[in-house]
């Protein structure tokens, strides 16, 4: 039976399978171009790129007289232009996951929110979505699966693959370009330890955010929950085991996002605790990206944590100058990010300067910026639906999930299992799961499509695959 050695070994395994999807996605481009059905919507047209002239056009802009459209200055001038156009009700609410653009200054809306923990998926407020042209994206196995094939270069394949499809999406206005994934927080597993020049002038094919930190791996264990979970860790153990993975994701991967995480460490939320997310995460590793909130950390902290008795506008101030660069919301309670409910009244009641505000904005659209959303990128411009769940795709998810089966070898015949003699198989588990179909694709997985002949695996259920794959003719027996 495959298993690693020990827990640093593990460590290190799973750990390379972020950075190797990481470095994939992470793509060295040139910056131009134009065009496309794109996810930015202006005067009933849709584009792929903020500064096309056309787009400008439509409300009577003229993109020349803005010079955050300069392709020849450097990005932070850039974004200085940018952000400095702004009033800071224009400011604030772009501080969220669902932003809101400038429309006066030319800045359209923008959904931060995308999730590709295993291939591209519309969890999400809509900034994915799938239908018409894009039915569905390719489904591949989880990290936690893929870690046990002990490849990096299919790591790298299944990184390259999902990026380009998030490409191809974006220019048929299906996606944006945000992904926050991969999740790599330490699991109890024999197989893996994680469940999946200016460098702020280096373009990015698409943005990865390495998720959730810090010292998070309950979700719901006993009496303890992930909203009001205060992991208490020693000072060694934060270092090596906590933080390892996600320095590696920032300074060996490349990743352009950190997001922290619900829980508090050692009494300080995480969302809050300037060590951790200022002196450790941007001064020490030197992110060059932007630090998002888990939905909805800030607001768990008054309304869970209940942490110093904070109100909103206390909790936001906190975050913010604890180095929290943008708040998600959970739009599926109706609730709005804190962030933009309570940034102006932070402000203006002296609990933190506006220059705080222009620096979250300068780190969430420097983002942007490398990653061609202002100006386009022309060598991504002829992806499209055929290369989104292609064939080479398929067939990739497939010998991805072939590699990381773990299965025990019956040398020398060691076990009775004579093929001659037995009549049944037993597949012990849930009955939901022996006859599942899309489910065993597992969570946050895109559109389940109808299963591919060149895939058998594509969408079987495991009853049908043993029936047809065991030499068993009798019938199979499920236990539950």
């Amino acid at each position: 039976m495959a298993s690693a050695s020990s827990f640093l070994s593990r460590c290190h395994t799973t750990l390379a399978v972020a950075v190797a999807l990481l470095c994939a996605i992470a793509a060295v481009s040139s910056a131009a171009g134009a065009g496309g059905r794109g996810p930015i919507t202006t005067g009933g047209r849709n584009y792929t790129r903020v500064c096309d002239p056309a787009r400008f056009a439509a409300p009577g802009l003229d993109a020349s007289r803005f010079r955050y459209c300069d392709a020849s200055l450097p990005y932070t001038d850039r974004v200085r232009d940018l952000v400095g156009r702004m009033t800071l009700e224009e400011k604030v609410r772009n501080l969220g996951d669902q932003a809101e653009g400038a429309p006066r200054v030319g800045l359209p809306p923008y959904r931060w929110w995308g999730e590709a923990l295993h291939g591209v998926s519309d969890i999400g407020p809509g900034g994915t979505w799938f239908g018409d042209v894009v039915p569905g994206a390719t489904s591949f196995p989880l990290v936690i699966n893929a870690a046990a094939a002990f490849n990096e270069s299919l790591w790298r394949a299944v990184g390259a693959a999902v990026s380009t499809e998030i490409r191809a999406m974006y220019n048929l206005g299906h996606a944006e370009l945000t992904y926050w994934s991969p999740n790599i927080n330490v699991v109890r597993d024999p197989r893996t330890s994680a469940a999946a020049a200016d460098p702020f002038a280096r373009p990015i094919k698409v943005s990865s955010c390495c998720k959730h930190f810090a010292a998070y791996d309950v979700d719901a264990w006993l009496k303890a929950d992930r909203l009001t979970f205060d992991a208490q860790v020693q000072e060694r153990d934060m270092v090596e085991t906590f933080e390892r993975p996600f320095e590696m994701c920032i300074r060996d991967g490349d990743a352009s996002c950190v997001m922290c995480s619900y829980n508090r460490i050692n009494g300080i939320p995480a969302c809050a605790d300037a060590r951790l997310l200022t002196e450790t995460v941007r001064d020490q590793w030197q992110l060059h990206g932007y630090i998002v909130s888990d939905c909805d950390s800030v607001r768990v902290m008054v309304r869970d944590a209940m942490w110093l008795n904070y109100t909103g506008v206390e909790a936001t101030a906190a975050a913010m100058k604890a180095g929290l660069d943008l708040d998600c919301g959970m739009f599926w309670e109706g609730a709005r990010d804190f962030f933009t409910t309570y940034g102006v009244d932070a402000v203006r009641q002296g609990k933190i300067k506006e220059a705080d505000v222009d620096n979250a904005l300068t780190n969430v659209y420097l983002t942007l910026m490398r990653l061609g959303f202002f100006d386009g990128m022309p060598e991504f411009e002829s992806l499209g639906a055929t290369d989104v769940c292609s064939k080479e795709h398929k067939e990739l998810a497939a010998d991805a999930a072939r590699q990381g089966m773990v299965v025990l070898k019956n040398d020398a015949c060691r076990l009775p299992l004579d093929p001659n003699k037995i009549k049944s198989v037993s597949l012990v588990g849930l009955l939901e799961h022996i006859n599942a179909t899309d489910v065993m694709l597992g969570d946050y997985r895109g559109v389940f499509e109808p299963p591919d002949t060149r895939v058998p695996a594509g969408g079987e259920t495991p009853e049908n695959m043993v029936s047809k794959n065991s030499g068993v003719s009798g019938p199979l027996d499920t236990q539950i």
